[in-house]
C-alpha cells in the first residue's frame, strides 16, 4: 500500500494524465472537489441560464481559487460502461463544453475495483492506473 501512496504521490506531481486508483474514496482527499461518477449529464456539463451557457457548479468550486485543486470522478465502476463515456471530454481534453480545467488541477478516477469488466476501455486508455 505505501508503494502505491508513493506513486500516487509522483502521479499528482507530475500530473501529466488522469490517476485511476481504488485505494482511496472522494471523501480521502481533503479539499477536493468530488463528481459522483452517477452524476447527471446537465449537472457535469453546464447548463443555460437565458442565454448565457453557465459552467457546472463543481468547475466553478475549482476556478474560484489560484490554488491546486484536486477533481475525484468517484466510483467509476458503478455505472455502465456505456454511462462512463461521459467523462471522456473531461479525462482527454481536460474541459467540459467550452470549460477548461485550470491546468493545476489533478484529476482522480476512483474505483471500488480496478477491473477492465466493470471500466470501459476508452476510459482506461485515457488514465494512469495505480
Amino acid at each position: 500500500m505505501e508503494k502505491r501512496q508513493e506513486l500516487l504521490m509522483s502521479y499528482i506531481r507530475a500530473n501529466v494524465a488522469p490517476i485511476l486508483v481504488d485505494f482511496i474514496s472522494g471523501k480521502d482527499v481533503k479539499g477536493a472537489v468530488v463528481i459522483p461518477a452517477n452524476i447527471d449529464n446537465k449537472e457535469l456539463n453546464g447548463h443555460y441560464d437565458g442565454i448565457d451557457f453557465m459552467p457546472p457548479k463543481w468547475l466553478s468550486e475549482i476556478t474560484q481559487t489560484n490554488e491546486s485543486k484536486f477533481l475525484i470522478i468517484d466510483k467509476i465502476d458503478t455505472i455502465s460502461k456505456e454511462e462512463q463515456l461521459k467523462f471522456c471530454e473531461l479525462l482527454e481534453h481536460r474541459k467540459i463544453s467550452t470549460f477548461e480545467l485550470p491546468k493545476s488541477c489533478v484529476i482522480i478516477v476512483t474505483a471500488n475495483e480496478i477491473n477492465k469488466d466493470k471500466i470501459n476501455e476508452e476510459i482506461y486508455s485515457l488514465v494512469a492506473q495505480i
